[in-house]
C-alpha cells in the first residue's frame, strides 16, 4: 500500500502482472492517457476480457471513491475498526481516511 501512489515503482516489489495493473490504475485514476505502452504491459500477462474487467474495476473504484469524497460519507464504527486493525496489521496505511467531525 505504501508504494500505491509513487511515480515509479520500486523494482521487484510487485510481480509483473500486478505492476502493470497499478501502472494502469495510477495512469485512469489520474486521467492520464492510457498509452500504448501501459495497454502492452496488461496485455502481456491478461486477456482482452480480463483487461475490460481490470478497467471497469479501477473505474467503478473510481466513481465510488469521488462520490464518498464529495459527500464526506461516514465510517459506520465497523468499518473504522476494521481498517484500524489493518493498520495495526500493516504498520500503518498511506491513504488517509477522513477525520470524524468534531
Amino acid at each position: 500500500m505504501a508504494h500505491l501512489g509513487d511515480d515509479a515503482l520500486p523494482d521487484g516489489l510487485f510481480p509483473p502482472e500486478q505492476t502493470a495493473i497499478v501502472r494502469y490504475a495510477q495512469k485512469s485514476t489520474r486521467l492520464e492517457r492510457i498509452d500504448e505502452e501501459t495497454y502492452s504491459a496488461l496485455a502481456r500477462h491478461f486477456t482482452a476480457e480480463q483487461i475490460v474487467d481490470i478497467c471497469l474495476t479501477v473505474g467503478l473504484s473510481n466513481m465510488i471513491n469521488r462520490f464518498h469524497a464529495t459527500f464526506q460519507t461516514d465510517l459506520d464504527a465497523a468499518t473504522t475498526a476494521e481498517a484500524e486493525r489493518g493498520d495495526v496489521i500493516a504498520g500503518s496505511c498511506p491513504i488517509p481516511r477522513p477525520k470524524p467531525p468534531g
